[in-house]
């Protein structure tokens, strides 16, 4: 997949996770972030942001930080 369709990614997880309250609690918004992208993304977006968040993820929200760093 291209760099454009991974910054997309990034910017849709990052709102969801901001939507779920990161600035309050982010080990809740980080697995509620988490249970979201399972019911609602398809295997290669989750595949393809994790490899991103292996690879060092810049970009990316604490939230989802942290729902990487616990895969």
């Amino acid at each position: 997949m291209s760099a454009q369709q991974t910054e997309r990614l990034v910017r849709m997880a990052n709102q969801i996770a901001l939507n779920f309250g990161e600035e309050r609690d982010l080990t809740l918004a980080a697995r509620r972030t988490g249970e979201h992208l399972q019911k609602f993304w398809t295997p290669a977006m989750r595949e393809q942001l994790a490899d991103y968040a292996a690879a060092g993820g810049e970009g990316l929200s604490p939230a989802v930080r942290e729902l990487y760093s616990r895969s």
